[in-house]
């Protein structure tokens, strides 16, 4: 009839269909080794370096308390008269601020007429306190010589009594000889056996001689006494030169303490008006330091405003170039930073990040990290700062290209910073099975003489804990 029939499909025919659908041998190796690949990157992780880091925030600051943000403060209280600066203005250090007025505008003539007139007070007390100092010393020259003179007139009344007595011891013998003598030719008158071998007027003249040495005995006897009395008198005179003296020094001495009581007194009242006028002097406040003008205190801001003395006037950040960064160290990780410096006998390395200054960084790999800068752990407080955490600075340390910090231009005092501190060099393995231990990243060392073990690199090992 014209139509025709196509033949079905034969089987060699099926099987070629389903060959060229079936996947091709290159995937399924190429698939076997992905796997395999999968399989196998957790245990070939485990041996890639890892680097400890403790991660904290802050500031930057200067490290001198001096180079810190300074507060001006109103030292006298009177009316701002003119401001010289406005907030980030630069100054040198004694260049004007601002000028403080008095309520008082004759008080500086005053002061400095109260100043000359005690100098002219001070003048004169001195030259009185000299005086008395002369005075006081002529005094004692005075009694030095009333009491040598006494010294010597009573060694003389006393030498006149040597000679008195000798005297008297003369006058004695010369009676005995005497009165012998008259006894003599007394009996050589009156003795009929003699027959009046002496004369009338001989016995008469020998009685007259022993009656006037009796007399000489008794003047000389007298004149020892006259010499013990004088030389009573003049003891008494030297006593008397003595407290005279004395007296007189005590006197002098006491006018010397009293124009020097008011000496001292004119030289402090002349302080305190130097002190006041030296005050008055400060309400011309001028720059502490090179610097800029950080923050006008608002309640001062405008002209004429009263301040008192006390009063915050403004703010002013100081130039410097010893710059630290101020970070919070939690107090978990300040004795893994202070044991990790003791075993390395070193403080540790750190790598920060400035706030304005974009960084990738990878804490586990720094050497992939970009944009951050280097440090040093140069200290950390031995006290907590409040909340559990401490204060740690950190100095610049440059170890890598491009560690130097920005300028202090640009990177100023309050500029938030990011830092890592960095600890030991471990594997990736250990650090995932410390943290899934829960364990620190540096074990406190058993002591002073013990060390990490070194590699080939001088780096240290992962410390060994042992699991019961």
């Amino acid at each position: 009839m014209g139509l025709t029939h196509t033949p079905p499909a034969t089987a060699s025919g099926r099987t070629s269909t389903l060959e060229q659908s079936a996947t091709p041998r290159a995937v399924r190796i190429l698939a076997r080794l992905l796997l395999l690949v999968f399989l196998a990157t957790p245990f070939l992780l485990a041996f890639v370096p890892w680097q400890q880091t403790v991660m904290c925030r802050g500031t930057v600051i200067a490290y001198a308390p001096v180079e810190r943000m300074q507060v001006l403060t109103a030292r006298v209280s009177g009316q701002i008269r003119t401001w010289h600066v406005v907030e980030g203005s630069r100054v040198k250090m004694n260049d004007p601020v601002v000028d403080i007025e008095d309520n008082d505008p004759q008080l500086e003539g005053r002061l400095e007429a109260q100043r000359r007139f005690l100098r002219d007070r001070l003048d004169a007390a001195r030259e009185e306190v000299e005086e008395n100092t002369a005075a006081a010393a002529a005094q004692e020259s005075a009694r030095a010589a009333a009491m040598k003179a006494a010294e010597a007139n009573r060694e003389a009344a006393r030498k006149s009594i040597e000679v008195a007595r000798q005297s008297a011891a003369n006058a004695q013998f010369a009676k005995d000889f005497e009165r012998d003598r008259y006894e003599m030719f007394d009996d050589l008158f009156n003795n009929p056996q003699f027959g009046g071998l002496e004369s009338r007027l001989s016995r008469d003249e020998a009685r007259m001689r022993s009656d006037r040495a009796t007399t000489d005995t008794d003047k000389a006897l007298a004149e020892v006494q006259r010499s013990e009395a004088a030389l009573l008198t003049q003891e008494a005179l030297l006593l008397q030169a003595d407290a005279a003296g004395l007296s007189a020094i005590a006197v002098a001495r006491s006018n010397l303490r009293k124009s020097e009581q008011n000496l001292f007194s004119i030289e402090r009242e002349l302080q305190e008006i130097e002190n006041r006028i030296e005050r008055f002097k400060a309400r011309n406040v001028v720059a502490p330091c090179d610097g800029i003008v950080y923050r006008v205190a608002a309640n001062v801001g405008q002209g004429g405003q009263y301040v008192k003395e006390g009063d915050e006037l403004c703010t002013i950040v100081p130039d410097t170039t010893d710059r630290v960064a101020e970070l919070s160290l939690d107090g978990i990780d300040v004795p893994i930073v202070l044991a990790y410096a003791e075993r390395a006998g070193r403080m540790p390395h750190v790598r920060l990040q400035f706030e304005g200054w974009p960084a990738v960084q990878f804490s586990g790999w720094p050497e992939l990290a970009i944009g951050t800068f280097g440090g040093r752990v140069r200290q950390v407080d031995a006290a907590g700062a409040g909340g559990g955490s401490f204060r740690m600075l950190v100095e610049p340390e440059e170890r890598l290209p491009g560690d130097a910090w920005p300028e202090p231009e640009y990177l100023r005092q309050g500029n938030q910073v990011v830092g890592w501190v960095f600890l030991n060099r471990v594997t990736l393995g250990y650090e995932i099975w410390r943290r899934l231990n829960g364990f620190p990243p540096v074990l406190a060392p058993g002591g002073k003489d013990k060390a990490p073990a070194k590699d080939k690199d001088d780096k240290a090992k992962a410390p060994k804990i042992k699991v019961s």
